[in-house]
């Protein structure tokens, strides 16, 4: 085997081989990319979030204009540093909006029947400039891995709903008091 090609390799003053310093570098900064990048693209879903507090409650009959899009039961779980930062929220904030069909039984009571979706907004002021800060995700079907694309969320939840409320950070509702 001739050593001609990796003669580029070695350092001919001390006889070193330079090659595993350029590879050990190059290794290092994939590796930090790779996890800067998967920062941002990384599905965030807060198991146990109903163990959170109830930070509202709304129903949406079928009065509603929007029922057949969003009707239902809403209820609105917050993490404690949202809690804590409600209206300027910190980073580490998060809110989730669990949607749950409802119908009425044969005594007129409306009764949860199934999950409709599982909303997620999560502050991140540094990995999510675009959306104002927040990360949105959807989540339907019993899913708690993937939701909806990042580029779906930026349009669906931010640009067509949430960008209109830049003065309270992007949140519609208050906690209950």
């Amino acid at each position: 085997m001739s050593m001609s090609g990796t003669s580029k390799f070695v350092d001919h003053e001390t006889g070193r081989n330079t090659r595993w310093p350029v590879m050990l570098l190059i290794g290092v900064c994939g590796l930090g990319a790779a996890a800067l990048a998967g920062e941002t693209g990384r599905v965030f879903f807060p198991a146990g979030y109903r163990e959170w507090t109830a930070a509202k409650f709304k129903f949406i009959g079928p009065e509603s204009p929007i029922y057949a899009a969003q009707g239902g039961m809403r209820h609105h779980f917050a993490n404690d540093v949202a809690l804590a930062s409600w209206g300027r929220f910190r980073d580490g904030a998060v809110i989730v909006d669990e949607r749950v069909h409802a119908k009425l039984d044969s005594l007129g009571i409306w009764q949860e029947t199934d999950l409709a979706h599982v909303a997620v907004m999560r502050k991140d002021a540094a990995a999510h400039a675009d959306t104002g800060g927040w990360y949105f995700n959807v989540f339907t079907a019993g899913d708690t891995t993937r939701g909806i694309t990042p580029e779906q969320a930026k349009a669906r939840c931010f640009d067509a709903c949430h960008k209109a409320q830049e003065a309270r950070d992007y949140v519609f509702s208050d906690p209950r008091r």
